[in-house]
């Protein structure tokens, strides 16, 4: 079974990583620009984790509420602590610096998008 994961990164470079890196371990990666986009890449299928990278231009607050319960996993630069923090007040399931997410990207989602992952 295919896992899916939304990626709203602006990055397409990064983001085909993330696609290879996800990829290898089962998950379909849709990416998107926006928040319109990502709001229609998840109507179109079951989606277990969205993917935010804080310095794509889209607040964070706005990505959790047009996630409807799927788990979104943050990053950003670690120089960006005030985005960091606002990531989580605004209710990202996970926030981590961008070298963390790199180096743990399949652990990571893999714990949010785990059937147990309270929602």
């Amino acid at each position: 079974m295919t896992r899916r994961a939304v990626a709203l990164v602006s990055d397409l470079l990064f983001a085909s990583n993330i696609e290879a890196t996800l990829g290898r371990a089962g998950y379909e990666v849709v990416t998107v620009e926006d928040v319109d986009a990502l709001a229609q890449a998840l109507a179109a299928g079951d989606t277990q984790v969205v993917i935010l990278d804080l310095h794509a231009g889209s607040d964070a607050k706005a990505v959790v509420q047009r996630a409807k319960g799927v788990p979104v996993l943050a990053f950003g630069r670690h120089t960006a602590a005030p985005l960091l923090r606002s990531a989580r007040a605004a209710g990202c399931a996970g926030v981590v610096a961008r070298s963390t997410f790199v180096e743990e990207m399949t652990d990571l989602v893999e714990r949010l998008a785990s059937p147990s992952q309270t929602r």
